[in-house]
């Protein structure tokens, strides 16, 4: 462990405070946990296939990575892999059909981290991240 001294304006305090009251955790705890779970996850504990393009998207504009936070998961792609896992639990799947299926589980995993860690450096950025932003 570390131990910083860390000056913030009293509203943030006052928050913080309150946070450790009302969950009865020590401040510290409360300190810490709002810390670890704003910060994005470190590229070197990402899948190794994707590292290089979440790289580079710490470089991109607002407006790019606004473009990725916004995009929207191909209609017929989302079809298809919801097809696939009904049909996966009613019957067993081809060959074929598995290969397609673990295809799917992957571009979907694929696009839902892209676009979290778009908004995670937005977040980062200063943005208030409202959902209708995302619609």
């Amino acid at each position: 462990m570390t131990t910083i001294t860390l000056e913030m304006p009293e509203p943030i305090f006052y928050r913080l405070n309150q946070m450790a009251r009302v969950t009865r955790q020590p401040l510290e705890r409360v300190i810490f946990q709002s810390i670890q779970g704003n910060l994005p996850p470190l590229i070197e504990n990402l899948p190794l296939e994707w590292s290089s393009e979440l790289t580079q998207m710490q470089f991109f504009s607002d407006n790019q990575l606004w473009a990725i936070a916004k995009d929207k998961l191909p209609v017929r792609q989302w079809q298809q892999h919801q097809a696939l896992l009904e049909r996966q639990q009613v019957a067993d799947l081809t060959p074929t059909e598995q290969a397609e299926l673990a295809n799917l589980r992957q571009l979907t995993d694929h696009f839902v981290f892209r676009r979290s860690y778009a908004l995670a450096l937005l977040k980062w950025r200063g943005y208030t991240l409202e959902p209708t932003q995302l619609l």
